[in-house]
């Protein structure tokens, strides 16, 4: 388990995922670190899911959004993984770039929107 101030990163094995519950605002290392050890975990575990829950979330850094795209997502892109799911509210502020990352997500993933972490286990 990844944990820190910002963000905590766990393995679901009932789900087959990897689940990212951010806490607050953050950048650079931050915000890279929990990214990182939940594609360590993936890899590690062949997880097929990637579940953020961002009921806490925030805009990202424009810098950190570069670095999703060039270093991450091609990884993620290779991985076991194969889903994408965002937990996210009917009115929440991130909803507008919630859409578009599940535009570009869907290109290489099945991306799901649900409102609770209870209506995957349900």
């Amino acid at each position: 388990m990844f944990k820190s101030e910002f963000c905590e990163v766990t393995h679901l094995g009932d789900l087959n995922a990897v689940f990212c519950q951010w806490k607050k605002f953050c950048k650079a290392d931050d915000y890279r670190d929990p990214l990182l050890y939940g594609l360590r975990l993936i890899n590690e575990n062949q997880l097929g899911t990637w579940i953020t829950d961002t009921s806490t979330g925030f805009e990202n850094e424009e810098m950190d959004t570069k670095w999703l795209i060039e270093r991450l997502m091609p990884e993620l892109i290779r991985s076991s993984c194969k889903e994408v799911i965002f937990i996210i509210d009917k009115d929440s502020p991130l909803q507008e770039e919630i859409e578009g990352q599940k535009e570009a997500l869907s290109l290489h993933f099945k991306v799901r929107l649900v409102e609770n972490l209870a209506l995957l286990k349900g």
